[in-house]
């Protein structure tokens, strides 16, 4: 997928802020129709979603970002279509009168110097290269679309079953562009045997950014484990190279024996 297409998928399928019926939270909050996992679900993802700056950075810093005038595109829409999700959830926050008990790890997002520890998580230094931080965002985004696809069927507010759905379904929707770029990004390479092991890297040393702030793990940690779900996924995302999927599953099998 290019960044043209891309763009007209996101104009079909594109959901405002307004569209949400933010007077019905706010009746179903006055009734009693709030669950607690509703609440923790928000604040959960408020938290790390504020982090749309920071993950900005992350791109900004990867080599050769700006000879790649397709993906770099693509990140800014990215980063933009990220910032309607922090808005959205952090506007529910204030709604449901539960951002206080958030406001210490919001601010110790501003204050997190993440880019920095993002970079520093892959010891090869893969997260800035093209191929790692490919990879990087193609898993992190397959992953938010299982959380917010689960969050989506449990929560007990219609409103933010439509909130966590539409977020989903972005998040499948960046997973897919990150998916098909670094495809065809690796069948133009020539050294292959080179951005493969980038890949490599980058799977073996992910980290969801929760785990990189060192924020939210309750929720995140112990809710779900999504872990199991993605790897028949993961291997048709790197199914071009059968070498390097032959790699991550001899390595799986050996940290489940471990």
């Amino acid at each position: 997928m290019r960044y043209d297409d891309y763009f007209e998928l996101s104009e079909k399928n594109t959901w405002r802020v307004t569209d949400l019926e933010w007077k019905a939270l706010e009746a179903d909050s006055a009734a009693g129709r709030i669950s607690n996992f509703d609440r923790a679900a928000l604040q959960g993802t408020a938290v790390i979603e504020s982090g749309v700056p920071h993950y900005a950075d992350v791109w900004n810093r990867v080599e050769h970002l700006h000879d790649d005038w397709d993906l770099w595109q693509f990140t800014t829409l990215w980063t933009g279509e990220e910032s309607r999700h922090a808005y959205a959830l952090k506007k529910a926050c204030d709604l449901l009168g539960i951002t206080p008990a958030i406001e210490a790890d919001l601010d110790a997002v501003v204050h997190f110097p993440f880019a920095e520890k993002q970079k520093e998580s892959c010891p090869s230094d893969c997260y800035s290269t093209i191929p790692g931080m490919l990879t990087y965002a193609l898993i992190q985004e397959l992953a938010t679309h299982q959380f917010y696809t689960l969050a989506a069927k449990r929560v007990a507010s219609p409103v933010l079953k439509q909130l966590f759905s539409s977020i989903a379904a972005d998040e499948m929707r960046h997973h897919v562009f990150f998916r098909d770029a670094l495809r065809t990004r690796w069948e133009a390479s020539t050294d292959r045997e080179a951005f493969s092991a980038q890949v490599l890297s980058a799977t073996e040393s992910f980290k969801m950014p929760h785990l990189i702030y060192g924020l939210q793990r309750t929720l995140f940690d112990q809710d779900y484990d999504i872990s199991s779900a993605m790897m028949t996924q993961l291997g048709r995302c790197f199914s071009f190279d059968p070498e390097l999927l032959r790699q991550l599953a001899m390595r799986h099998l050996s940290q489940k024996a471990a």
